[in-house]
């Protein structure tokens, strides 16, 4: 009996196969997925309150800043203000507070100082971790008179 010969695609097709299946052999062995080691994975969370009082002051009188803040973990801040501007833009910061540690418990921060002159005043809390100042929201107001 005659034999017959194969159709030569037939060949063409196996050879695919196993060039197929060495690429995937192969790329399996190649080096391990590369896992990054290092601090855990996002950006500290402050969380709290900020009021200053009174509301309303006159100029030259003393206002406080109180902060009621808390932290996801635990984790120091390098500086810690309450930052302030009138309507023109220019600063009237709360003196900085260095070294200020947070936990998960809200802790109460006061900051003082005297406002020189009649206004409306915008302030927000700030704080810088490892070298960029961080403003939060929200932006509030309080009046001088």
């Amino acid at each position: 009996m005659p034999t017959r010969a194969r159709p030569r695609w037939i060949y063409l097709a196996a050879a695919a196969v196993a060039i197929t299946l060495a690429v995937v052999v192969l790329s399996r062995l190649g080096e391990p997925d590369l896992i990054p080691v290092g601090p855990s994975a996002g950006e500290v969370t402050i969380a709290g309150r900020l009021a200053v009082e009174p509301a309303v002051s006159t100029a030259g009188s003393t206002v406080t800043a109180r902060a009621a803040i808390s932290a996801d973990r635990a984790v120091t801040l390098r500086r810690l203000t309450v930052r302030v501007r009138d309507e023109a833009g220019a600063f009237h910061d709360f003196p900085e507070q260095e070294d200020v540690a947070l936990g998960t418990v809200p802790q109460e921060i006061l900051f003082h100082r005297d406002v020189p002159k009649p206004g409306v005043y915008t302030y927000h809390l700030a704080y810088q971790l490892d070298g960029e100042w961080v403003d939060l929201p929200p932006w509030q107001q309080f009046t001088v008179r």
